[in-house]
């Protein structure tokens, strides 16, 4: 479940000096959290269309249609809902002029009179349908129709490694390695070519269709270096808790492609032992667990005793908490990963970074 955050950890990180001679990053002890249900998107600096004042006007006499009622559009034949999120719903359907089924994803007509939400929403339309890549759903735009909001986007038949998590008690390794280094390739294309940050990478949202390709999908949280570069501190930031990066939790606003690369590494620990990195009951808990130097997930083969060293290592080093001794590429991981698959172990080798994940 994604939440809105109030940033109370701003201000809190320092480096201070230890007794062994080394600089050490302290988090001074914050305010208890406030967590509120994730009622908008955050804003996305890049400028989206302003919403014009007609349909303002049509979204408030609409506003009362059921999520679960799909609007008029006459090119398209809609089928069956396959995916539902807080601020929007996503349908099969059948598209006259491709000749094709499509996914659709439907804004609420209550976020559609919302600048904030519709430039995120733009946003997301904006990044699907530049990126032109095979391990990316593809984006094909978006109008407005009867109050809302839609996003035409390929549809995938297949599943998300989130509802195959809940079908098994874990997946094995060498899919998991796969899954990693299809996403890092995905995501490399994304951040070198568009400087894409997804912000949300997790198993709900990579996908594997019926002839194996994976994919990753939902870029409603994404941003681009050119928005990042135009931000000012949050006062509140939006993840998953289970695999949010720690400057995302901090409200960096330099966020760039390390975040995902940690992201990823707690959504492949979860996927091959079926145990998110801090099961806690509590979001603040938490947060605070990714944050903390003392507190660090269990070795994987702790959990499932066959995983290999050179996996254990790899997702370790995707985990660092100092953004700096993490992966600083895509790169690096899709290496990393493609060794630890024929047999080896990691390159990246800093042994005095702390990271989310404990390695015997």
């Amino acid at each position: 479940m994604i939440i809105k955050i109030r940033n109370n950890f701003r201000q809190q990180k320092h480096l201070v000096p230890g007794a062994d001679g080394k600089m050490h990053l302290v988090v001074s002890p914050a305010p208890k959290l406030r967590f509120a249900p994730r009622t908008a998107q955050q804003a996305a600096a890049a400028a989206a269309p302003a919403v014009p004042t007609a349909q303002v006007q049509q979204t408030r006499v609409m506003r009362k249609v059921s999520r679960d009622t799909p609007p008029n559009i006459p090119f398209l034949r809609f089928e069956s809902i396959v995916g539902r999120g807080g601020m929007a719903v996503v349908w099969r359907a059948w598209h006259r002029e491709f000749n094709r089924p499509v996914a659709v994803k439907v804004l609420d007509a209550k976020f559609a009179a919302t600048g904030q939400d519709v430039r995120q929403f733009m946003m997301e339309v904006r990044t699907m349908s530049n990126l032109h890549h095979q391990g990316i759903v593809q984006g094909y735009g978006a109008d407005f129709a009867d109050g809302r909001y839609y996003f035409i986007m390929d549809y995938v038949d297949g599943y998300t490694f989130g509802s195959l998590l809940n079908r098994k008690t874990h997946i094995p390794e060498i899919d998991v390695l796969i899954v990693g280094e299809s996403v890092a390739d995905a995501m490399k294309y994304a951040w070198d070519v568009f400087g894409v940050v997804h912000c949300d990478l997790k198993p709900e949202n990579i996908m594997v269709d019926r002839d194996g390709t994976i994919k990753v999908t939902d870029l409603g949280l994404c941003q681009s270096t050119a928005a990042i570069q135009n931000k000012e501190q949050p006062d509140e930031v939006v993840g998953t808790p289970a695999y949010i990066s720690p400057e995302q939790i901090y409200g960096d606003v330099d966020l760039d492609c390390r975040a995902d690369i940690y992201c990823l590494g707690a959504s492949l620990y979860h996927m091959a032992t079926g145990r998110m990195l801090f099961p806690l009951a509590d979001n603040d808990a938490i947060l605070r667990a990714h944050v903390s130097e003392k507190i660090q997930a269990p070795d994987p083969r702790f959990v499932v005793p066959t995983l290999s060293e050179g996996f254990a290592r790899l997702v370790s080093n995707m985990c660092v908490k100092d953004r700096d001794l993490r992966y600083q590429t895509w790169d690096e991981v899709f290496n990393d990963a493609r060794a630890v698959e024929e047999g080896g172990l990691p390159t990246l080798h800093a042994p005095e970074a702390v990271s989310s994940i404990q390695v015997q």
